[in-house]
């Protein structure tokens, strides 16, 4: 026994290993399972083409501004030449509106790949019984897969975001870059609240359906025929149909935050700048949908909680 002891030697006592936040791993491994699809990788790159087109935009109304104020300050025809090429181009806040209407349907179709299958899958394998039969709560699990949610919108929504904004600070003016420091936080806002909304609305989506796949394709074409819907509504006159698209009430909210008044002429002819009436109505539906998202979320997750 002395000699057996003698070779083992002694060993220090196990330690308890550190608790984790449970939530965790369940975020971590749907990332990690996320980013192996080459569908998820290549609508990530478009996210990131859409972003650096409107940094190029950007760019060039900053230069196109700091050349005008320059030359306008010598000659006042030249003035006059600068005012009319700023309303051809725009200018950057009109930009920074744009881009988050623009980067929400980019940001759907993301969400359609990664986000859609994160509870539909779930129970179509009834994978809740082996979540369940650790000690881990509902919450626990529904934070799990709302911090994959999330993390799309963040990545394609708040932080370009906040690089185009820096950009344009960067770049401008002293005189600019003043008033562009007092739309960061509004601008900021509806970023969040656009990116709530999405990842709110998917995992509600994932709840209902059992396949992914099917989930992410009725995503996207129930937010295509609802922002057709809500713009021929608008456009006969129904002016509370407007706000049955999510597009639309995004973009009203980012141009009343942003203090955008009109769009550049080249704007205008390359999208479709369509807003509602009334802001304060476009945000409370905005949160009226991240909150049924939720709804649907929990209570499909206390069912199948019941059913196991």
């Amino acid at each position: 026994m002395i000699d057996r002891i003698h070779d083992v030697g002694y060993r220090a006592l196990p330690r308890p290993r550190p608790r984790r936040w449970a939530p965790w791993p369940i975020a971590r491994t749907a990332l990690v399972v996320a980013m192996r699809r080459r569908s998820t990788r290549l609508a990530g790159a478009f996210a990131g083409f859409v972003a650096f087109g409107h940094a190029a935009v950007i760019s060039g109304q900053v230069l196109v501004s700091r050349a005008a104020d320059e030359a306008g300050a010598h000659e006042p025809v030249l003035g006059a030449a600068s005012e009319i090429a700023r309303s051809i181009v725009g200018r950057v806040h009109e930009t920074l509106s744009v881009f988050l209407g623009v980067q929400m349907f980019v940001t759907a179709l993301v969400l359609a790949i990664v986000a859609a299958p994160l509870v539909a899958d779930d129970r179509r394998t009834r994978a809740f019984d082996l979540y369940l039969s650790r000690p881990l709560s509902l919450t626990d699990y529904a934070i799990g897969k709302l911090l994959v949610a999330a993390s799309v919108p963040l990545a394609t929504i708040v932080i370009p975001y906040m690089c185009l904004w820096l950009l344009a600070v960067g770049l401008a003016p002293g005189d600019v870059a003043s008033n562009l420091f007092e739309l960061f936080v509004p601008g900021l806002v509806a970023a969040v609240l656009s990116a709530t909304v999405l990842a709110s609305t998917i995992l509600g989506a994932s709840a209902l359906g059992e396949r992914g796949r099917t989930v992410g394709v009725a995503y996207l074409i129930g937010l295509v025929l609802t922002s057709a819907l809500a713009d021929a509504l608008a456009e006969s006159g129904y002016a509370w149909g407007g706000y049955l698209g999510l597009q639309r009430n995004v973009r009203t909210v980012a141009d009343a935050l942003l203090q955008v008044t009109s769009h550049g002429a080249m704007v205008k002819a390359l999208l479709p700048i369509d807003t509602n009436p009334n802001a304060l109505i476009a945000a409370t539906v905005l949160v009226v949908l991240a909150a049924a998202g939720l709804a649907v979320l929990f209570a499909r997750l206390r069912q199948e909680a019941a059913a196991g």
